[in-house]
């Protein structure tokens, strides 16, 4: 079968043996659309790897059942496992970062893994499922009631995903975008314009030194500050400014389960009922032996790219 890997000569389609369960508790997942991330992109600059690429991705199973997938594989028994925080697992390794991922033909998922899709999502949108879900962590970590006033500095498809979920719970949204195409796409999403005055939330979703003193400028004295984003090189917090508004600063690693349930099950059912995130936010589709197009595309922020998706044919 056809995969996509990073080796000596850039991004590859390889040819790889079709994969094959070691138990009853692993499934084979055929996909239908899988969706590359900044991270991704960030994770080139590290060099060729031997795994498949790929951790955003939705297919179905051998009896035609739609899931997506949560890309997290945690060790299951540690203390942060068994007290409801797998997603701080120190064990854990994501399909697509250190285990063959979701850019292919087939891959093999762990059955509690699975997400069922909900009525009304289509498998060719879910691969957005896994950002989404990004989004969602941040609006429970956040404790978000409906109704607040909200900042997202950062336009990329998890910033995007922030303001859908917010405007989702009728906050007032604000948008910190370079390009005029994300600005454009956060209108679409909810958003009431550029970012103006103090907010009392703010999310931060770009990863840069920038975007973080942005987010202390915004936030509202005794609000706070909501970090979404990856941040792949060293970055200075802005204290006197977080202390003399006594902000509170969180961080919101990937997804979890909570007490409404899962954050990808959060997900799945807003993008279900909102059609038009997937709209909005999948600006590229190409067959996944167009990888390395695909990839150069998915860097073309300033081009109006905000998702690539590719899709086996």
């Amino acid at each position: 079968m056809k995969a996509v890997k990073h080796t000596d000569d850039g991004i590859t389609v390889v040819d790889v043996d079709e994969p094959a369960p070691a138990n009853e508790d692993d499934v084979v997942v055929h996909v239908r659309s899988s969706s590359i991330c900044g991270s991704d992109l960030h994770m080139l600059a590290y060099g060729p790897q031997p795994w498949t690429l790929g951790h955003e991705f939705a297919g179905v199973l051998d009896d035609g059942t739609a899931v997506a997938v949560d890309p997290g594989n945690q060790c299951g028994v540690c203390g942060l496992c068994a007290g409801g925080l797998r997603h701080l697992c120190a064990d854990t390794v994501f399909l697509g970062v250190g285990r063959d991922g979701g850019l292919a033909e087939q891959v093999l998922v762990r059955r509690d893994a699975l997400i069922p899709l909900p009525a009304g999502l289509p498998t060719e949108h879910a691969c957005l499922v896994e950002p989404m879900g990004v989004a969602m962590h941040g609006m429970a970590t956040a404790a978000i009631v409906g109704g607040e006033r909200v900042a997202v500095v950062g336009a990329g498809s998890i910033g995007l995903a922030a303001v859908a979920a917010a405007a989702a719970s009728r906050c007032e949204v604000g948008l910190e975008a370079r390009h005029d195409a994300q600005r454009t796409a956060g209108d679409r999403l909810g958003a009431r314009g550029p970012a103006e005055g103090e907010y009392d939330i703010v999310f931060e979703a770009a990863g840069t030194q920038s975007a973080i003193d942005r987010a202390l400028e915004l936030v509202r004295p005794g609000g706070t500050v909501v970090f979404l984003s990856t941040f792949w090189e060293p970055v200075t917090l802005p204290s006197l400014p977080a202390a003399m508004k006594e902000a509170t600063l969180k961080w919101a690693f990937t997804y979890a389960q909570h007490s409404g349930g899962r954050d990808l099950d959060t997900a799945a059912a807003l993008l279900a009922r909102r059609p038009e995130i997937a709209d909005t936010l999948i600006t590229h589709r190409l067959p996944l032996g167009d990888a390395p197009d695909a990839f150069r595309i998915a860097g073309e922020r300033a081009q109006g790219a905000i998702k690539v998706v590719l899709a086996p044919t």
